[in-house]
């Protein structure tokens, strides 16, 4: 028995490798934007306190103690439909949008029982989740009135580009082990090895021909140009303390996660500036000119996640069962998740200017302390039929403190700046040797605050061509199609 579920398990992970995954969309500063989570009860194993049927449970260590089994699981989101859209992301008309339809494989676990004194239950279980894959570009091409009037009279020719992107994914792997302390309480430990990946671009082009009366003269261009791109990788190590009770119809879950401790990481960065030809300040012959390059490899990288306890409580109501659950993250102070060396990156260096480096090229982030709330409602509507119907918040923890006009402090791992409430609704059918879940996945999350990276429609010499920016509104969407499968050994 213990042979087939190692097996089965050596399978599921190699249908894992070679499923291909497209897009999904920015969820990237959310703590419950996996549907495997205490939040998703639709889900196998998903919850904190117990659910009475025969879904896996991995979320809480303790659970896979208190109704043990050899079983082994593999769910799916099937298809995936995203939207995610930014009014007038660079300019009015110049939306920034990026959307898709996708196949993503998530989740394969098990568990494996011993009996004894005792009842001990080890657990395993490996979750890909692919966080985002933002992509979007955008573009202006017209005649404005960019340059001061003084050398370059009427319109210019007015060229702006814009493109970025953001790929985050988290592969997580845990072996937890449960022990059943008597009829009603339960404890458990999870660890939690975590690799985590970024690829993180933004690159921007403004340019303008400076007017000129003379005939046989080659039109002059001031030119601005940058582009940061990012890529690293980081494994981490997660441990969760968790602890199970129940009393007749009422059911008490308690889950402790530590900090994530860095174990390796490795980053690379590209930057480029660019400035031509620009009258930084008007009425004077001063032009300005940079050249900004650097590219640094192998740099170490640490990536947090902070402490978090999460608590449910489940009552059974008959045909019923109702489950509340909350979970407090910590907050984290600034910190780098990449530090770039301090060599030089303005030419010609100077004194003056190395520290410029630190100030263009580093990744930080800092995140403010959230608290997720999730309830759910579950409904036997026949011998075998089980219905599902949950909601859960999602609060954005990004606390860069990023406002219009504000001094540069480096760059930011995140996109999205917005809370997102996402719903599910299915059933369970249960058969003599496994369960199947179905269900359908909601989300949806919208801002009037998202500040613009740049704005095509102002760019002058005052704003480097860069635009006066402001806030404007950014939604996100996304139904998707999940299906589960639980096989008892």
């Amino acid at each position: 028995m213990n042979r087939f579920n190692l097996i089965s398990f050596c399978i599921l992970i190699c249908c894992l490798i070679i499923i291909p995954h497209e897009r999904l969309f920015a969820q990237d500063a959310n703590y419950w934007h996996s549907s495997f989570g205490p939040g998703g009860l639709l889900t196998p194993g998903a919850t904190i306190v117990n659910d009475r049927d025969s879904g896996l449970y991995y979320y809480n260590p303790a659970l896979i103690a208190l109704h043990p089994k050899n079983s082994v699981s593999i769910s799916t989101s099937l298809y995936q439909l995203g939207s995610y859209n930014i009014r007038d992301g660079v300019g009015a008309g110049k939306n920034l949008k990026s959307s898709g339809l996708q196949i993503i494989p998530v989740m394969v676990s098990g568990t494996i029982f011993f009996k004894g004194k005792k009842t001990i239950a080890l657990g395993y279980s490996l979750v890909h989740d692919p966080v985002s894959n933002y992509q979007v570009t955008q573009r202006q091409d017209k005649k404005m009135n960019v340059l001061d009037d003084s050398y370059s009279p009427g319109d210019e020719d007015f060229v702006g580009q814009y493109t970025a992107h953001n790929n985050v994914s988290n592969t997580l792997a845990s072996g937890s082990l449960g022990m059943k302390l008597n009829d009603n309480w339960a404890i458990g430990i999870i660890a939690e090895a975590q690799l985590r990946s970024q690829d993180y671009l933004e690159q921007y082009s403004s340019r303008a021909l400076i007017n000129s009366t003379d005939p046989q003269n080659l039109l002059p261009m001031t030119n601005v140009e940058s582009s940061y791109q990012i890529s690293y990788w980081n494994i981490g190590l997660q441990f969760k303390f968790g602890t199970s009770y129940e009393n007749g119809p009422h059911h008490l879950g308690l889950l402790i996660s530590a900090p994530r401790v860095n174990i390796k990481g490795n980053a690379t960065i590209t930057n480029d500036l660019i400035i031509n030809d620009l009258h930084p300040v008007q009425g004077t012959a001063l032009l300005l000119n940079v050249l900004g390059n650097g590219r640094q490899t192998g740099l170490p990288v640490a990536y947090k996640d902070p402490f978090s306890v999460a608590l449910g409580y489940g009552l059974d109501l008959g045909q019923d069962e109702i489950f509340v659950t909350g979970e407090y993250f910590a907050k984290v102070g600034r910190y780098n998740i990449v530090s770039p060396q301090n060599t030089s990156f303005v030419r010609p260096s100077t004194e003056a200017n190395n520290s410029l480096t630190n100030e263009l090229m580093q990744f930080n982030e800092q995140r403010k302390s959230v608290t997720n709330f999730s309830i759910g409602i579950k409904h036997k509507l026949t011998p075998v039929l089980v219905g599902y119907a949950s909601f859960r918040t999602d609060f954005n923890y990004d606390d860069n403190g990023v406002t219009v006009n504000s001094e540069f402090n480096g760059h930011h791992p995140n996109i999205a700046t917005w809370n997102t409430y996402h719903g599910q609704f299915g059933v369970n059918v249960r058969r003599r040797k496994g369960n199947l879940h179905a269900g359908l996945l909601l989300s949806y999350g919208a801002t009037n605050s998202f500040v613009q990276p740049l704005n095509f429609d102002t760019p002058n010499e005052d704003n480097q061509l860069q635009g006066n920016v402001h806030t404007t509104t950014a939604k996100y969407f996304s139904a998707g199609l999940l299906l589960g499968y639980i096989f008892n050994l």
